[in-house]
């Protein structure tokens, strides 16, 4: 959830195969500001060239947080162990920071839209991750006071003076003050919170009075505009399985299509909402949605086994290999230009 632009951040990294817009382009807001409108397909598109990121996993955090549970090959954190349905390894974090920079791609190189203003001093990111967004908000706002948290201590060591992060389950009591922070940031935590309306409402009394919330979420529902989801395959049925999950966890994945009631139940006032269209992949002909879906396509591809493996073997009762050749039928999916699909943010 969130309200009309702040002023620009400082330029963040471009991928070195995407393209800049042309100009006379849409603008992110034109292109957007519709979730009706369908996106024009490029016929002549063929391209399958995906971005890069590095990340780093250092931390001195106590050996019981690090003592790490293994899976199929895959690394979960071990503080309340199942209580997150991703990996924490290196895999995964990269998948994490390739959607940092893309959503700092579509937000036109910024990192919020709230309008907290020069004079914000006290700033929560809730369900930080690596870190990425703390930081880069602490280098921005060098006198402000930024805090991340999150299940696991993946963040890095060496980290702006003005921002730190704690190992902790948000959704249990915070140990913060109420009416303590003038800005709380919440990003991807879909199929995480038990009950939203209460996180949101927890969320309301440790912000300030005429302080700001702001949530963003990407849906688990693949959509496509023209037909082109195949008919009974991976990503057609992507959104259906997690629906599934959420009702074997507790925890819903449908927040992205649910969070604006939600957060008016929670008794939040001036509440501002923007719906956009990424596609997955370089089918659309603007240059502008071609590079958001370039990449997209890249954080689903590198995170996809980490969304969905957990799940679909622990709580649905799939094989190893049962899971392995429906992720594979979706990557083949997800890279075919023939496929115009996109997810909702």
């Amino acid at each position: 959830m969130s309200s009309p632009k702040s002023p620009k951040s400082p330029k963040s990294p471009k991928s070195p195969e995407s393209k800049s817009p042309t100009p006379g382009a849409a603008s992110p807001q034109d292109l957007g500001g519709d979730a009706n409108a369908p996106i024009e397909v490029d016929l002549d598109d063929v391209e399958s060239v995906y971005a890069q990121s590095t990340v780093t996993d250092t931390t001195s955090l106590r050996s019981s947080i690090l003592d790490y549970k293994w899976e199929n090959g895959r690394r979960y954190h071990a503080y309340q162990d199942g209580a997150y349905y991703q990996p924490n390894d290196e895999k995964q974090q990269e998948a994490e920071d390739l959607m940092h920079e893309m959503f700092r791609i579509i937000l036109d190189d910024k990192l919020y839209e709230t309008p907290i203003g020069e004079d914000t001093q006290r700033v929560l990111d809730l369900g930080c991750g690596t870190g990425a967004w703390a930081i880069d908000f602490a280098d921005e706002n060098p006198a402000s006071e930024v805090i991340g948290v999150d299940l696991s201590p993946i963040q890095p060591s060496f980290v702006p003076p003005n921002c730190k992060f704690e190992v902790d389950d948000i959704t249990k009591d915070w140990t913060f003050p109420e009416s303590h922070f003038d800005f709380i940031h919440i990003r991807y935590l879909t199929g995480c919170i038990p009950e939203w309306v209460s996180f949101y409402k927890k969320a309301m009394r440790h912000v300030k009075p005429g302080g700001w919330v702001e949530h963003v979420e990407l849906s688990t529902i693949p959509r496509s505009d023209d037909d082109t989801l195949r008919s009974g395959g991976a990503m057609e049925r992507w959104g259906g399985i997690f629906e599934q999950l959420g009702t074997a966890t507790g925890k819903t994945f449908g927040i992205c299509e649910t969070g604006r009631e939600l957060f008016r139940e929670a008794g939040f006032a001036n509440i501002n909402e923007r719906t956009l269209k990424i596609p997955i992949g370089t089918w659309p002909k603007d240059p502008l949605l071609k590079k958001w879906g370039l990449w997209n396509r890249q954080f689903v591809l590198q995170g996809l086994e980490g969304f969905a493996l957990r799940g679909l073997t622990d709580l649905l009762g799939w094989s190893f290999e049962e899971a392995q050749m429906f992720l594979l039928q979706a990557r083949q999916e997800l890279t075919d230009p023939r496929v115009h699909s996109y997810i909702e943010m």
